[in-house]
């Protein structure tokens, strides 16, 4: 078997390697995947919302069914649920971002470096996941928005004038 001896005098070559960051993909933390579960969770809640209501009275059309009290109490009880969830949605996302930013911040701290590409992954996550409750909040809010609109009419036909 031949031994293969290195010369010291011979030039070492270094390879340069590029990363390309756009195309790269990452997995979701759990924590995230829960949040967005959370996300879709709300929707779901307040399309049922809003379909209990439209059942009632379907919305464009006059209906005798204005008037009864079990309308009017749904669209309070629904409007009221709406505006918790709206503010489950913000918790929520603060609460995220608290436990990333920490956990970001306990990295940094034992590598004792911050790498470029690192932060702007994580400004890039903070990004999207506000973005999604924002979406999430303004579906919410105009669904609530709606049936306020609602009550408020209700409240108008049945004033003696």
């Amino acid at each position: 078997m031949p031994v293969v001896v290195s010369r010291i005098d011979e030039p070492m070559t270094q390879e340069s390697v590029a990363i390309d960051y756009q195309n790269l993909i990452r997995e979701p933390t759990t924590t995230f995947k829960l949040y967005v579960l959370f996300l879709v969770i709300v929707c779901i809640v307040t399309c049922i919302k809003l379909i209990k209501v439209w059942v009632a009275v379907p919305p464009f059309r006059a209906s005798s069914k204005t008037a009864s009290p079990e309308y009017s109490a749904l669209l309070r009880r629904s409007s009221r649920s709406l505006k918790q969830w709206i503010g489950s949605v913000i918790l929520s996302y603060a609460l995220l971002f608290s436990t990333s930013l920490y956990g970001v911040c306990r990295d940094v701290l034992n590598d004792n470096r911050v790498g470029g590409a690192a932060l702007f992954f994580v400004i890039e996550d903070y990004a999207a996941a506000l973005s999604m409750a924002i979406l999430v909040i303004l579906m919410v809010f105009l669904v609530r928005w709606h049936l306020v609109r609602r009550i408020e009419r209700l409240a108008d036909i049945t004033l003696p004038t």
